[in-house]
């Protein structure tokens, strides 16, 4: 029997040098759990979270890979980026220098698909550099916003996940409703049978 409201399937991916905490953010959102030794990521990790916006009150299936931050891994990445909706790129606010260098590699790649919206993520701010403005002044030079977060404290995780979710595109919403009345009629329909004389 077709379930008469899922929530449609949304892509989104996280992208960072290796040990920026992608894993320890979404590990967060996904279980409000911090593990302070979570291991590197190998090619890429899957999971998903039904969530509502506190905002808008739309409700989604994030499908969310995390992606190894690892410079040996990177001609795999794409392959896990194909048809996201929305790219998380990752910044480490307690070491910053080392991890721009590979926020602006993702931003350029991403910039080649233009159906991806692209957040700019802010990790480890419970131990951010202080005055260090270079996150800030790369968010503003890419016109992108910039969501500080601690997976620590658990500080700007829902903010993140609200924002990716309020700004789904509303026909993303309409044509998922014309699939499920589609899949729903399809499935109800009576089979018609023949007759032989």
């Amino acid at each position: 029997m077709v379930d008469p409201s899922p929530s449609p399937p949304y892509k989104v991916v996280l992208l960072g040098e290796s040990s920026v905490g992608k894993t320890s953010l979404v590990n967060r959102f996904t279980t409000n759990e911090f593990d302070p030794h979570v291991s590197n990521t190998i090619g890429a990790a899957f999971i998903s979270r039904q969530y509502t916006s506190s905002g808008s009150g739309r409700s989604v299936e994030l499908q969310i890979w995390d992606t190894a931050g690892q410079e040996r891994y990177r001609s795999l990445t794409p392959m896990y980026y194909r048809n996201a909706k929305c790219a998380l790129i990752c910044v480490d606010l307690s070491s910053p220098q080392e991890s721009l260098e590979s926020a602006r590699y993702w931003l350029d790649q991403l910039k080649l698909h233009d159906q991806c919206r692209i957040k700019l993520v802010g990790t480890k701010s419970d131990v951010a550099v202080a005055d260090d403005t270079s996150v800030q002044e790369f968010a503003d030079a890419s016109e992108l916003k910039l969501y500080p977060t601690s997976s620590k404290t658990g500080d700007g995780i829902d903010a993140v996940f609200d924002a990716v979710v309020d700004e789904i595109d509303p026909q993303f919403f309409s044509d998922w409703d014309a699939r499920k009345q589609l899949d729903v009629s399809q499935s109800t329909a009576t089979p018609t049978t023949s007759r032989c004389c």
